[in-house]
């Protein structure tokens, strides 16, 4: 995988490439603070109706104690003052006269707690006994009275002075509601019923099944979240260890998020692993955690290590930019997000905001998720698409053979005056070949002499206007123009057109495998049309071959340097390993042809901005049959046979993964060497799907793969002489 410096990461971030995705996912950010601010708001307004305010109140140096000294005022308007590190508070109110009984609920952050009525104790949770409790719910029945009675609470503080009291109607004080508790539950109930639904439209469809994950996670979400506010909705469950038993599963939630993510990238296996290490550390910390500052160290690094995960993922992501990685954006937005949003979450838990945590959590986690979800659909939708593309590239590479076949064809055409004609018979074979509904094809071809169209051929169209077609080409800087029922060629040379082909009542005028057989065809009616009316009557096969491949590599966005390089790098590199001058010339001239297959891929596959399907990889993987298939049919030529080899076996790998399995040395040598300069040259050269490399990280990658992927010995070689190559450069320009 290649490393991201800090440095290049830079040079991205000024050249717009990852700043504005930056932006991105800090709007979803403030988006989503703003929504879990409201939800916090809703919720608080839920319960102000019955919440009991204006306390008095005063820390005390020892629990348990009335402290001596003027009480101060605890209400909306006066929050409580912290007084050093006191371990312990005092409360008090008086109650004013009631004909019907009450509830008294007392939520703390896990405090100790004893309440006294009147000077008796009526409550009391461990108060005595533990320096922290596993419950942050206390709960007291109030009798009816008909005079003022004073109530008294004190608490211990293991982590933070927490104080909301509510007075509600009678009822069970042993359990109560709250809305944070509600939507867990509720996601619980979601979680299983998508899992439902998307269990059975797994076993019908056979595609959805990773959409169950998603079902999943959402259940395990509203479990963590119910677990995490149980502590706030009753006391049956109140051993200290509660605490650190309910604060795992929120946490873990923000780390399931990230490996499901994380599961979306491609050569992401170390980040998972580091993910969930990461996880078990956090989570053992907690669990083995026995005071209130091991409590609050543990949480304190649970919430450092998720952070730490979220950034992790995050740099895994900002690699995937550079690589073919659909959905590459929205997943790195999504992992700057999750970091943002952590950020946030970490702060909240030291401040021991607890409420506003679990809002934190349910609302970004469901943006996260829905995204998931959505980059799950779509990748069903395509897999759907894909099945009929799969039916297609099978029909599409039997078709291949009549390109060749085509090629051969035109250079037999010697004659000028037969060209058109014998262009327009092979057209129209290749047509009904991909697609035998072409019954009734019409055609015309006009060349163009002083400035006016004169039309040699006419099989049927009432009538071309080849004036538009020309305008056309020059408007979309095409010479393929294709519509739904017709397409136009269009021969040009240095001074302008020379040449247009119709075509009409076409079935498949837009199908993408078409378009690319007819491309295809194009560029070698294109060469041909140079070889039949140049003026050098005696050009070799092999020139012609090239000019075929100079025109696939330049329709394939590249520059026609990347065949020059491979030829001059190839020549050079069988010298060093012993070759003789001969034969490594040959080979060379021969390497400018290994990717000539690619005249036959769809160039929507070739261009494309993302990771390729399983369906696409292949088919592009093909290019190397393709080549051979093409360059085969000439086996009379030594050099062209040679390239076919090439372009057969050069993707094959030295460890035998390659695409024919070949291992070691039974791969052709010519192959072998033409893979190491071919793969080099890609590398350090930009393409529409990734940006340049560097030279060292070039060849530090050819230096990692030496036995897997090349052969150690010519890859060796190679690094050698790119090294005595560059020295010489450098020592030249010092000079």
């Amino acid at each position: 995988m290649k490393k991201v410096e800090i440095g290049k990461l830079n040079d991205k971030v000024k050249k717009g490439g990852v700043l504005p995705l930056l932006g991105v996912s800090l709007i979803v950010l403030l988006l989503t603070v703003a929504v879990y601010f409201v939800a916090h708001y809703v919720s608080n307004s839920y319960t102000d109706e019955n919440r009991f305010s204006n306390w008095n109140y005063l820390f005390t140096e020892k629990a348990g104690t009335v402290p001596d000294g003027e009480l101060r005022v605890f209400n909306a308007q006066n929050p409580i003052v912290t007084e050093g590190k006191k371990d312990a508070i005092y409360f008090s109110k008086t109650l004013e006269p009631s004909e019907t009984g009450h509830t008294f609920v007392l939520i703390t952050d896990f405090s100790p707690v004893k309440i006294r009525l009147n000077g008796k104790e009526i409550y009391n949770n461990q108060f005595d006994t533990a320096e922290y409790v596993g419950s942050c719910y206390n709960a007291v029945a109030l009798e009816p009275s008909t005079q003022e009675r004073q109530l008294e609470i004190m608490m211990k503080l293991p982590f933070s002075v927490r104080f909301e009291t509510f007075l509600n109607p009678t009822g069970d004080p042993v359990f109560t509601t709250m809305p944070g508790f509600n939507l867990g539950l509720i996601l619980m109930g979601i979680g299983l019923l998508s899992a439902a639904v998307f269990g059975v439209m797994s076993a019908v469809k056979k595609r959805l099944f990773r959409s169950l994950y998603v079902s999943g996670l959402v259940f395990y979400m509203g479990l963590a979240i119910a677990l995490h506010l149980l502590p706030e909705v009753t006391y049956r469950f109140n051993t200290p260890i509660w605490l650190r038993i309910t604060a795992v599963p929120v946490h873990l939630t923000f780390m399931l998020v990230l490996l499901c993510l994380n599961g979306l990238f491609k050569d992401s296996r170390k980040t998972a692993i580091a993910v969930l290490f990461a996880s078990i550390i956090s989570a053992i910390a907690v669990l083995a955690s026995f005071n209130p500052l091991m409590v609050k160290l543990s949480i304190v690094l649970m919430c450092l290590l998720t952070l730490a995960a979220a950034v992790y993922v995050s740099h895994t992501a900002i690699v995937q930019l550079e690589r073919r990685i659909q959905y590459a954006a929205p997943l790195f937005v999504m992992c700057v997000f999750c970091t943002m949003i952590m950020t946030l979450a970490a702060i909240l838990m030291l401040l021991r905001q607890r409420t506003l945590y679990i809002y934190n959590v349910s609302v970004s986690s469901a943006v996260i998720i829905a995204v998931i979800e959505y980059v799950y659909i779509r990748e069903y939708r395509l897999e759907l698409k894909n099945s009929e593309v799969r039916v297609q590239s099978v029909k599409y590479s039997e078709s291949v053979n009549s390109i060749s076949l085509f090629i051969r064809h035109m250079l037999q055409c010697q004659e000028p005056s037969k060209f058109y004609e014998t262009a327009v018979g092979e057209i129209l074979k290749l047509v009904k070949t991909y697609q035998p509904e072409n019954t009734d094809i019409r055609s015309c071809v006009a060349i163009k002499e002083g400035g006016a169209y004169r039309e040699i051929i006419n099989n049927g169209v009432s009538s071309c206007n080849y004036q538009i077609i020309e305008n056309n080409s020059l408007r979309n800087e095409k010479n393929c123009l294709f519509a739904e029922t017709y397409f136009d060629y269009i021969l040009r040379d240095h001074k302008g057109v020379n040449a247009i082909f119709h075509f009409e009542n076409i079935k498949v005028g837009l199908d993408v495998f078409f378009g690319s057989m007819m491309e295809a065809t194009y560029c070698g009616l294109e060469t041909t049309y140079e070889n039949t009316f140049s003026d050098n009557k005696q050009r070799d096969i092999d020139i012609i071959f090239a000019e075929l491949a100079e025109n696939t590599e330049l329709d394939n966005g590249c520059s026609v340097d990347h065949l020059m390089n491979i030829r001059k790098n190839s020549d050079a590199l069988c010298k060093r390993i012993g070759m003789d001058e001969e034969k490594a010339k040959h080979i060379s001239i021969a390497s400018e042809l290994h990717d000539l297959g690619k005249i036959a891929v769809p160039k929507n596959i070739i261009h494309k901005d993302g990771r390729l399907s399983e369906e696409e990889r292949v088919i592009i993987n093909s290019h190397t049959e393709f080549g051979y298939t093409i360059l085969s049919a000439y086996d009379d030529d030594p050099m062209l046979a040679t390239a076919a080899v090439i372009a057969r076996y050069h993707h094959e790998r030295y460890d035998g993964n390659g695409n024919n399995g070949l291992k070691g040395e039974d791969i052709p040598i010519e192959a072998r060497v033409v893979t190491v300069c071919d793969v080099y040259d890609a590398l350090i050269s930009e393409r529409t799907y990734k940006k340049a490399w560097s030279k060292e990280d070039a060849l530090r990658y050819l230096k990692d793969n030496e036995g897997k992927i090349f052969d150690p010995v010519i890859c060796e070689e190679f690094i050698a002489y790119i090294r005595e190559k560059d020295s010489k450069v450098a020592a030249a320009s010092e000079a």
